[in-house]
């Protein structure tokens, strides 16, 4: 994929911005010992920072992009974060390419920004399970409560993605879609 300096420069940005503002989020979900509460607080936020550069520069591989600095900029707090970072950008950039074939429509961006986050709960859960051991996600109930979080989770993505729009985007960015 081709990106332009303009396009460069908004997907560094707003990876930096995610580490940088997100550093406060994560401290507010560390107050909570409850497995998966962190991704409850984390959702809206990361639907909202996916949603400003997919939708100004709409190109398929640009969540991937992002997600490959913010992987970049996180790997040496952990690896396996940034494993779980990266692997969910590509994962919401397939699932856009499959399902909903492009970003040119809003709403599109908007279902892609919404399931970044629950796709960043199910990778963590894979990542922290198989390749870390940690049995901690045993505990909170199987699949069910995997998948009641993951609703959840997409929901709130979605309405971070809806306030992007509504109130950031349109004051940053003239309209295209």
């Amino acid at each position: 994929m081709k990106y332009t300096v303009k396009d460069i420069v908004v997907i560094g940005l707003m990876a930096a911005l995610t580490v940088v503002i997100g550093y406060v989020f994560y401290i507010v979900g560390s107050m909570f010992p409850i497995p998966g509460y962190k991704f409850i607080i984390f959702a809206p936020f990361l639907g909202f920072m996916i949603f400003i550069p997919t939708r100004k520069i709409q190109k398929i591989g640009v969540i991937s992009a992002m997600s490959t600095v913010f992987a970049a900029l996180m790997s040496p707090v952990s690896v396996f974060m940034g494993i779980a970072i990266f692997m969910t950008g590509i994962t919401t950039d397939l699932f856009t390419l499959i399902i909903l074939h492009n970003y040119r429509h809003t709403w599109k961006i908007t279902a892609s920004a919404g399931i970044y986050p629950m796709f960043a709960v199910l990778w963590a859960f894979l990542v922290s399970y198989y390749f870390t051991g940690n049995a901690m996600y045993k505990l909170i109930g199987g699949w069910i409560s995997i998948t009641l979080l993951c609703i959840v989770i997409y929901i709130l993505g979605l309405l971070g993605a809806y306030l992007a729009n509504k109130v950031v985007y349109k004051r940053i960015f003239k309209s295209k879609a």
